[in-house]
C-alpha cells in the first residue's frame, strides 16, 4: 500500500529545510520517496538534538530521548506514525535492531557537548564515531549486507569537519572550539587567541591550509566511493560541495573565520545543487 508523504515532507521542510535552506536545494532533485529519506534522518538529527540542548532538566532530556527511542524501535507497530517515522520509512527501520538506536541517540548527545581534540586523529576520530551510526542508517536504506560504505563514511567525516571549520565564530559563543591543540600549536596560534577572535598571519595561515586539508581529504573519499553509493548520496555531495563555495567567500576575505560567518546566494546554492545532481559533479 503507497503511504503519503505529504504530511510527512511538510513537517520536515518546517524543521530543517526552509526555502533559502542549503538541505533544500541539496535535496531539490530528488523524487519524494529519496527527499523524505534524506529529509527525515536531518529532522530525526534536528529533534534529537533539540531534545538535548533545549531541556532545562537532565531527566526530561532522558525522557524525550527515551520516548525517540522507544518509537524508533517500535516504529512498525505503531499505528499512528509519527512523521520523521514515515519520511524515513517503516520497511527501513524495521531492519534496524533495537540497540542501534541507543548508540545512534548516544552519538547525537555526545555531538551536543563541548570538547577538546589534542591532535587531527582525535577530531578526526570523534566526528568519525558520530557519523557512523547514520551511516549504518543510510546502508539499511540504500546498500546490502556485503556494501562497503567506508569511503562514504570517511567522506562525511571531511565533510563535517570542514562544516565544523566554517561554523567556527558561531561555535565560539558556544563554548566549542573543534581545532585541535597539535594544530594551533603547530602554526603559532594559542587557544586563547582564536577565543578572543584574534586575526593575525599566523591564523590566517592556520585556516588556509586547515580548510585545504579538509576539501582534498574529502575528495579523495569521495573518490573511493562506488558509483551505486554516489548516486544515491548525491544530497551530502551536494552540501559539501556548497561549503567549499562558502569556504571560497572566505578566501577573498582573508578568512576571518573568527568572526564572519559568508552566506552563499539561493541562486548558487540551486546552480551547485543542479550541477551535483544532473551533471554529477
Amino acid at each position: 500500500m503507497l503511504v503519503s508523504l505529504e504530511n510527512p515532507l511538510a513537517y520536515c521542510r518546517e524543521k530543517v529545510s526552509g526555502e533559502t535552506a542549503s538541505l533544500h536545494y541539496a535535496t531539490l532533485f530528488l523524487t519524494d520517496e529519496f527527499k523524505a529519506f534524506w529529509l527525515g534522518c536531518f529532522t530525526l538529527n534536528h529533534e534529537l538534538r533539540q531534545a538535548c540542548l533545549k531541556q532545562m532538566e537532565a531527566g526530561l532530556t532522558q525522557v524525550k530521548l527515551g520516548w525517540w527511542r522507544n518509537t524508533l524501535a517500535n516504529a512498525t507497530q505503531e499505528t499512528n506514525a509519527h512523521p520523521v517515522v514515515t519520511a524515513i520509512s517503516k520497511p527501513v527501520l524495521a531492519k534496524i535492531p533495537a540497540e542501534h538506536w541507543i548508540e545512534l541517540i548516544n552519538c547525537v548527545a555526545s555531538s551536543c557537548e563541548p570538547k577538546r581534540y589534542n591532535t587531527m586523529n582525535d577530531w578526526h576520530n570523534d566526528v568519525r564515531a558520530e557519523a557512523e551510526p547514520w551511516v549504518k542508517l543510510i546502508k539499511a536504506r540504500f546498500g546490502e549486507a556485503s556494501n562497503d560504505f567506508n569511503g562514504l563514511l570517511n567522506f562525511w567525516t571531511e565533510s563535517t569537519r570542514l562544516c565544523q571549520l566554517l561554523r567556527l565564530a558561531k561555535y565560539l559563543d558556544q563554548g566549542f572550539q573543534p581545532l585541535p591543540i597539535e594544530l594551533l600549536s603547530q602554526h603559532g596560534v594559542t587557544a586563547e587567541q582564536i577565543k578572543q577572535r584574534q586575526h593575525n598571519d599566523a591564523s590566517h595561515a592556520l585556516f588556509t591550509q586547515t580548510s585545504a586539508l579538509l576539501v582534498a581529504h574529502a575528495e579523495q573519499a569521495w573518490a573511493t566511493v562506488p558509483l551505486e553509493q554516489r548516486l544515491f548520496a548525491r544530497p551530502l555531495r551536494a552540501l559539501f560541495r556548497m561549503r567549499a563555495v562558502e569556504l571560497h567567500l572566505h578566501k577573498a576575505s582573508h578568512y576571518k573565520l573568527l568572526t564572519e560567518q559568508k552566506l552563499v546566494t539561493p541562486f548558487r546554492k540551486f546552480s551547485t545543487a543542479w550541477t551535483t545532481q544532473v551533471l554529477r559533479w
